[in-house]
């Protein structure tokens, strides 16, 4: 495995590159994967990632029916059975009479750091889900509390409208309870379909107070201007809080500068893809200040792991997306003169609150 022939168009007719010479991880194999040369760095990436000792004489063969799968010039990767943490990115390319020349690069390093970005974003989220779960729950709980402690002290002596009323407290404080755990369940694929109506001012502010000292840090503003027939939206609470959680912090990430944020919501036409039977939507728009989105990289916003910020790893506005998608609603990127412009159609929930 020391030399390799390449025709040069001169009068000698061929000129010989030592292989020894390349630093790259690159094979030079036949069509069935056997190794005819190997530069140095693909024959120690080789033996490392391969099961057996010796010289390695072919391309492990899980990782060349993968290859073969593939059209030439496509990458795949591949983790070898004896080296889980390890990944391996490979590309195959035509050569002379029949072979293969074979791109290797590992891209263990790359997965990690993605991952590492995957379980931040995980527990960020869950953080937020879980504080929001337990501002409802408590104030629900600290409403049913008050009551029964008002009704245990004074029972006895409380006129009739007051202890309606206080009944009234208990009742619509225990459905906010079960609202939320069924809204939970939902969440979790675990509990059945919830969709009710939601006080839009309300999911906006336990977003915004999901992400209070990120505000607050960089000095980011937030305004809000809800139209009077875009007050209620139909859907899960916690899938809809999702959503604005998402463009919120998608709106300020990352940005040096402090930003202003406007919301406005508004009556829609119903879009061409509903299927709620909604009598119309709503349309909340979440625009920023910022530098906008070049437009030769608006395509892919909402494709996963597109991400223009270091520690981003451009899962938001994808999930973003697909929450909607799940309320039968729309998100799309709106074309704007300055800024950025988000668009969420949502079903509304006059009529039903």
């Amino acid at each position: 495995m020391g030399e390799v022939g390449f025709a040069d168009g001169t009068a000698s007719g061929a000129r010989v590159l030592e292989i020894d010479s390349i630093e790259a991880p690159l094979v030079l194999c036949t069509s069935s994967g056997r190794l005819q040369f190997a530069t140095p760095v693909a024959l120690a990436l080789l033996r490392r990632l391969s099961p057996a000792d010796e010289l390695p004489v072919a391309i492990p063969a899980d990782l060349w029916r993968l290859l073969e799968r593939e059209k030439p010039g496509d990458a795949v990767e591949w983790r070898p059975t004896a080296a889980r943490q390890d990944v391996l990115s490979c590309t195959r390319y035509f050569a002379a009479r029949g072979s293969y020349l074979v791109l290797l690069r590992e891209a263990s390093a790359k997965h990690l750091a993605l991952a590492e970005r995957l379980h931040r974003q995980r527990v960020d989220s869950t953080e937020r889900l879980v504080a929001s779960i337990a501002h409802n729950i408590r104030s629900a709980v600290a409403s049913v509390v008050y009551s029964a402690d008002f009704l245990d002290v004074r029972g006895a002596t409380v006129e009739p409208p007051v202890m309606i009323e206080t009944l009234h407290d208990i009742a619509k404080a225990s459905h906010s309870l079960q609202l939320t755990v069924d809204a939970l369940l939902d969440f979790a694929r675990l509990g059945p379909t919830v969709s009710v109506a939601v006080s839009l001012r309300d999911v906006l502010n336990r977003a915004h107070g999901a992400l209070r000292a990120h505000y607050r840090d960089g000095g980011h503003r937030l305004r809000m201007d809800i139209a009077p027939r875009a007050e209620w939206v139909r859907g899960n609470p916690l899938v809809l809080e999702q959503i604005f959680v998402n463009l919120l912090l998608n709106a300020v990430e990352a940005s040096t500068a402090p930003r202003c944020v406007i919301v406005t919501a508004f009556p829609a036409p119903l879009p061409r893809e509903a299927r709620s039977g909604a009598s119309f939507y709503i349309c909340v728009r979440v625009w920023d200040d910022g530098p906008g989105i070049p437009s030769e990289l608006r395509p892919f916003v909402f494709d996963r792991f597109f991400t223009t910020k270091h520690e981003s790893c451009g899962l938001g506005l994808a999930i973003a997306r697909e929450a909607a998608e799940s309320l039968d609603g729309k998100l799309e990127l709106s074309d704007d003169e300055s800024g950025t412009c988000f668009s969420v159609y949502l079903p509304s929930g006059e009529g039903a609150a």
